[in-house]
């Protein structure tokens, strides 16, 4: 990674911080400035294929390093796909005589050999619901954490009201908690909805905030939940776990309360090893998802003697640890 030298203008800085490739694209991130006036536009062409940047962000860093230059919004990162191509020769000996033979293999990915429940849609119908019943709807997580996220409150504009919970205040937050306490902190008001993005992974006893959602749930009313089946590592040490669909289905069942609507995975995913394992060679052809969605309707009330735990973050997770605030 770094500079790139313009053979063309010394106007133009351009950095390249990070990048991947595989046979199917080119992702680079970085940044690049002018010396003179703004830059208009910016294309990034790889043979045949020429996509332009149309995502920019601020760089403090380069606007404290080349302050006297164009510096607004200057960061970028973009993925370019592409199909690689490559010339695959084989060597064959059969006694004293070796034959050559040649073929382009495409780069290409591994099919889906599997079928699987589809949980895309399962948001906008949840939405869809919230707000053609004016709902009162409740969300779990509603802070403004990752670069590029907004508040979910626009989606709900006919909603009777939204109320925006987090374990850490933010401009979009109404009621700050801890979410294994989830009805403590509303006495006996109750909600229509309740829902979460990216949420579960980071709770480290999701079962215990499962019923928390039930108790806090009018009959008949829906929760949708959407987390992570294979996804990095984030938001540490609070990352605790992955779901599957059948996972998800597990924390909602109707033991607790819950008629499940609908469980389904998002995104698919393939997962390479750094170094291949030997017997592992075709590992990728076993698909894998990014994230898993679940949408369930209340319709009994929780027994909470049934399923307590009584213990407390602290005492699983100990004094010291704590949910990034960023």
């Amino acid at each position: 990674m770094g500079f790139i030298n313009n053979k063309n203008s010394d106007d133009i800085i351009c950095n390249i911080d990070s990048s991947w490739s595989d046979d199917n694209g080119i992702f680079l991130k970085g940044w690049i400035i002018s010396k003179k006036e703004p830059l208009k536009k910016v294309n990034i062409t790889i043979g045949n294929v020429s996509v332009p940047i149309t995502k920019w962000y601020d760089r403090p860093d380069v606007k404290l390093a080349y302050s006297q230059f164009h510096t607004v919004e200057c960061g970028f990162s973009v993925y370019v796909p592409r199909k690689a191509e490559h010339i695959v020769t084989f060597n064959a000996t059969v006694g004293d005589k070796t034959s050559n033979f040649s073929k382009i293999f495409v780069g290409k990915k591994p099919e889906i050999l599997i079928t699987y429940s589809d949980g895309n849609n399962l948001f906008n119908n949840f939405i869809k619901h919230v707000n053609d019943n004016h709902l009162r709807v409740l969300e779990i997580g509603s802070r403004i954490v990752s670069p590029g996220s907004t508040s979910k409150r626009p989606l709900f504009h006919n909603a009777k009201s939204y109320t925006g919970f987090d374990i850490y205040p933010d401009s979009n937050t109404d009621v700050v908690g801890d979410a294994h306490k989830l009805s403590q902190y509303f006495n006996d008001q109750k909600f229509n909805a309740v829902f979460s993005l990216s949420v579960f992974e980071h709770l480290a006893m999701p079962w215990v905030v499962a019923k928390e959602i039930n108790r806090i749930l009018e009959i008949g009313g829906i929760t949708y939940h959407a987390s992570h089946f294979a996804f990095p590592l984030h938001e540490l040490p609070w990352d605790f776990y992955r779901y599957s669909d059948e996972g998800f289905k597990a924390l909602f069942p109707s033991s607790m309360g819950f008629k499940v609507l609908k469980s389904g995975l998002i995104d698919p995913v393939r997962i390479y090893f750094d170094s291949i394992p030997p017997g592992q060679e075709e590992f990728p052809y076993n698909i894998s998802f990014a994230s898993v969605a679940i949408l369930a309707e209340k319709v009994s009330n929780v027994d909470c003697e049934k399923f307590k735990w009584d213990t407390t973050i602290e005492e699983v997770l100990g004094d010291g640890s704590h949910y990034p605030k960023k």
